[in-house]
């Protein structure tokens, strides 16, 4: 980059009345002068260039972290709140399906051993138990909520980020074509540096490139995982009121028997959401991904930069036709910025990957979480079966309640200690990336603070 510019402050242009009355050899002298200063001035705008465009990109590089930063605003103290509220849910709903259990196995012989006043306290346990996973979610919905408006505010949702890209990518567009006509213009003591000047457009694009990918990619990312979370979290409070609204009833039921059987449709709707929601919210998130990919590609080029392109980082590092040092290190600087940010974006796509996975304690991950459901469903389809078919019958209507709130009690047990498992494993996890320097946020604040230092070091070399 042209960074030799002290020529410009030195050498001042003629008035109009001194080049009237100076002579034949002060006109060939002033003329000799403008001859000098044109040609400063042909490197003084490259520089000047140079710098904005690089300035573009470092303004664009810090706007994807904060962008990533900000879009999905998730407090670490959220993953362990909700993750109590899940758990204590979870311990009252099962609490509550051991008292049921215990009547039931008590009355496999006899029906009228079982205890009106024991199945009571069951459907009011279940009933707390459900609020407070209903709780849970719905506070986790609001908080989401409250983090989008947040993001939108600063600047971060997916209208005015795009936006605000879209006007970097213009920028740097008019600055390249400012560039290039800039150097078609250089005199004939500068074509030996062409080859220089074009290896630094090559690598300012393809850093462009990268930011602009790396962009995309957060993008998609923070669509899916808002549309995801916030379809889940609707998705769990409904079905957690739901069952709420049934155990209501059901109290109810008990001077009133013909209300059983809006308890038990009840209860299935309940399970059956609770069963398809980590599907249902994985497939819409996908599908927004998508969507906003498809998107972009409309309003920007999104494809990752070649791997052949890495030759242009080695070049800049061993080339041996770099004019001068401060612009040898400059280039170099700019090299491992593009290098940095593709970096930066494989590990971060790693390591997101698994904090997620680790934190996604409201989803149960998309296995699990249906596998948990599918146990709820059989205790839900024999009570209903059980009240229209075999009311009459307390034998049969005992054994298949019994059958089906086995069922339940497995679904439960192994949702109350996977939450917590899945909880100590990404604390693990966090403390394993933290301690080798590896964790997402450290890499954030890290790739922050460089370009905090080549802006500086770009900045102090302006004229």
């Amino acid at each position: 980059m042209q960074l030799g510019l002290s020529v410009l402050l030195t050498v001042q242009p003629c008035s109009a009345a001194e080049n009237r009355s100076e002579t034949t050899t002060t006109t060939t002298t002033t003329t000799t002068t403008t001859t000098t200063t044109a040609e400063a001035a042909t490197e003084r705008p490259l520089s000047y260039v140079n710098r904005a465009i690089l300035l573009e990109l470092i303004k664009l590089a810090r706007f994807n972290i904060r962008f990533h930063q900000e879009a999905n605003r998730h407090q670490k103290w959220r993953t362990y709140l909700y993750a109590s509220g899940r758990e204590a849910g979870t311990a009252v709903s099962l609490a509550s399906s051991l008292i049921d259990l215990k009547q039931r196995i008590r009355g496999l012989d006899d029906p009228s051993l079982i205890s009106r006043n024991a199945q009571k306290n069951a459907v009011i346990t279940s009933l707390i138990g459900n609020s407070i996973s209903g709780s849970a979610s719905g506070l986790e919905l609001a908080q989401n909520s409250f983090m989008m408006f947040r993001a939108r505010k600063l600047g971060y949702s997916p209208g005015a980020s795009l936006a605000f890209v879209k006007k970097i990518v213009t920028t740097t567009d008019a600055l390249f074509s400012e560039r290039a006509q800039i150097i078609q213009r250089s005199p004939a003591n500068l074509e030996a540096r062409r080859n220089f000047y074009n290896l630094e457009e090559l690598l300012m694009r393809r850093i462009r490139q990268q930011l602009l990918f790396e962009y995309c990619n957060w993008s998609c990312h923070s669509r899916d995982l808002a549309w995801r979370e916030n379809i889940f979290y609707s998705l769990d409070t409904l079905q957690n009121f739901t069952r709420v609204s049934a155990s209501i009833v059901g109290l109810k039921g008990f001077s009133q028997p013909n209300l059983g059987g809006a308890v038990a449709i009840s209860t299935v709707v309940a399970n059956s959401t609770a069963t398809i929601n980590p599907i249902l919210a994985s497939l819409v998130g996908l599908s927004l991904r998508k969507y906003q990919h498809r998107k972009l590609a409309r309003e920007l080029q999104i494809e990752r930069p070649a791997t052949t392109d890495y030759s242009l980082v080695e070049l800049a590092m061993n080339s041996k036709e770099l004019p001068e040092e401060t612009e040898t290190k400059l280039l170099q600087e700019v090299a491992l910025l593009g290098d940095q940010s593709d970096r930066l974006d494989r590990a971060l796509d790693r390591e997101n990957g698994d904090i997620e996975r680790y934190r996604r304690v409201a989803q149960q991950q998309t296995i699990a979480g249906p596998l948990i459901g599918m146990t709820s469903i059989p205790g839900a389809v024999l009570g209903t079966v059980a009240f229209y078919n075999y009311q009459a019958n307390r034998d049969a209507t005992n054994k298949m309640l019994f059958a089906g709130r086995l069922s339940t009690l497995s679904g439960q047990t192994y949702a109350i200690i996977q939450t917590p498992a899945t909880i100590i494993a990404g604390a693990v996890k966090a403390r394993k990336l933290k301690k080798a320097g590896q964790h997402p946020a450290q890499l954030l604040d890290a790739r922050l603070k460089n370009l905090a230092i080549l802006e500086e070091k770009l900045r102090m070399t302006a004229p």
